[in-house]
């Protein structure tokens, strides 16, 4: 086992993380800490790094650097953003932090941020063609993905904080101001000719994105705290402005969702993101909760795990996996038997089954992780397993798919709807649903009722749907395993019955 430390210090905040991998590759966070320290502060002038700033920035470089020891961090990568990139003193300032801390940092160029945080987003959102942008205290970079591949990047020299200090000369800005700030960004804007009209999916990285989500999230009580692939229609990002630029700034930290270090920054930051969505023709703003960080640890883990550059082919997998792998490490071939089984049935049943070509993957979440909650309590395991799935890195689901993978699950093991209508996240669940849920989970059930004795006996499985009667036709190595599963699979007839109004009978044939 290893633990690896990132620094990524930006132009208005620090960012440390430790993640922990396995002998097995399974990899968690296990600490995270971030520090507002605006390092660009007054440095637009002379283009120069001011001593207060740096100052601030070695004061939290040396405190991490003493967590790293701690936390008994075996390897630490660290790299540096706009301000010291573009700052004349950068590099005097880099050796300070290595004088001072024993930090190493690298100062990366626009473009290598850019594909830092592609990586980081093309891992964990299931989409395949996007536009990502990465707004930060100094910069924005912006990236067209196509078919997942990145076919082109540029850094733009305008963040939160930037224009904010260029452009703001008191507590707030003036009608002028404000004009000549959103004049800039447009002149800015209209000179990357492939942005315009894209009308592609808009993914938002960096503070001022996950703000606007959190907000959003208060305003309609939305009952999961991850921002991570949450969606923000234009017009609720429109109403949230106009929120914001009405509220005095002695105000504004009061709004739910805005953080208190963000507030004198907010007014710029979104006006980038506004002027962003118009020029593209984006109907919403998709949030990453990952970004230049998880690139970078995407990078490593693959240059040492994958034997790649940190591309994941399907990422709801590796990361079910990866969270299989880190709680139940032992169980990974009985949950990857069952998930084939609850496969093939679901194949099978097709005509009976609820249509989406999405519920495949929903049914694999459900059940490579369906005993997930076992390490908590095996007697409610049902319930806690359903928790962990919701509250888990399933990265490539929407938080609803998630929801549904995590419904399946409690309900493959006896759960009843009860537990579905005191759920505080209904209100996520579409018309339909529970019915998806009731049916989806049946071939989970069933599946695990074939390996009730963990001893994968099955050789195959064939079933015949009919009018009043469901025959499944079960082929197996040894017919002393059968008694444990007609057990198992007599408390399901009567599910069976209610769902798909049929009879289940189960022929079983040495094979």
């Amino acid at each position: 086992m290893k633990r690896v430390a990132l620094i990524d210090l930006g132009s208005n905040s620090v960012r440390f993380v430790i993640s922990e991998i396995t002998e097995s590759g399974s990899y968690r966070l296990v600490y995270q800490q971030k520090e507002s320290i605006r390092l660009s502060e007054g440095m637009w002038s002379h283009q120069m790094l001011t001593k207060p700033a740096m100052d601030r920035a070695i004061k939290t470089m040396k405190a991490l650097s003493h967590m790293a020891k701690a936390m008994e961090v075996t390897e630490v990568y660290g790299i540096a953003t706009a301000a010291v990139r573009l700052a004349n003193n950068g590099d005097e300032f880099i050796h300070r932090v290595y004088a001072e801390t024993g930090i190493s940092l690298r100062a990366i160029s626009g473009e290598e941020e850019a594909y830092l945080g592609y990586l980081g987003v093309v891992n964990t959102i299931g989409l395949d063609d996007f536009i990502v942008f990465d707004l930060g205290g100094a910069s924005i970079e912006i990236s067209l993905i196509q078919n997942r591949e990145l076919k082109k990047s540029i850094s733009l020299p305008m963040g939160a904080l930037v224009m904010t200090g260029q452009f703001q000369s008191g507590q707030e800005f003036t009608p002028e101001e404000y004009h000549s700030m959103i004049s800039q960004i447009q002149h800015v804007l209209h000179r990357e000719s492939w942005l315009r009209n894209a009308k592609l999916p808009l993914i938002g990285i960096g503070g001022t994105a996950r703000n606007i989500a959190k907000m959003d999230q208060r305003e309609k009580n939305y009952p999961i705290p991850r921002l991570h692939n949450y969606k923000v229609k234009k017009a609720s990002i429109g109403e949230l402005f106009t929120k914001i630029k009405e509220t005095p700034r002695g105000e504004r930290k009061k709004i739910s969702g805005l953080s208190s270090e963000r507030a004198d920054i907010i007014v710029a930051g979104m006006a980038i993101i506004v002027e962003l969505m118009e020029f593209t023709k984006a109907s919403a703003m998709i949030v990453s909760g990952c970004g230049l960080r998880e690139g970078l640890f995407f990078q490593y883990y693959g240059q040492h795990y994958l034997k790649n550059q940190g591309m994941i082919d399907d990422i709801v997998t590796h990361s079910t996996l990866n969270i299989l792998r880190a709680f139940t490490p032992h169980d990974v071939e009985h949950a990857q038997y069952i998930s084939g089984l609850a496969d093939n049935l679901r194949k099978q049943w097709k005509s009976i089954m609820p249509k989406g070509d999405r519920l495949k993957i929903v049914l694999k979440v459900a059940a490579l992780l369906h005993d997930l909650g076992k390490q908590i309590n095996y007697y409610s395991h049902a319930r806690h397993s359903a928790y962990m799935i919701i509250n888990s890195n399933i990265y490539g689901l929407s938080h609803r798919e998630q929801l549904i993978s995590a419904f399946v699950a409690a309900f493959s093991h006896g759960v009843n709807s009860k537990f579905l209508k005191q759920s505080p996240y209904l209100s996520i669940l579409k018309d339909g649903d529970r019915d998806i849920i009731n049916k989806l989970s049946f071939p989970l059930a069933l599946a695990e009722a074939f390996d009730e004795s963990h001893e994968r006996t099955i050789r195959s499985i064939q079933s015949h749907i009919g009018e009043k009667r469901i025959d499944v036709y079960v082929e197996v190595q040894a017919l002393s395993h059968v008694s444990m599963m007609d057990l198992a699979i007599e408390k399901l007839k009567k599910q069976c019955k209610k769902e798909f109004r049929r009879e289940l009978v189960v022929h079983w044939k040495l094979g």
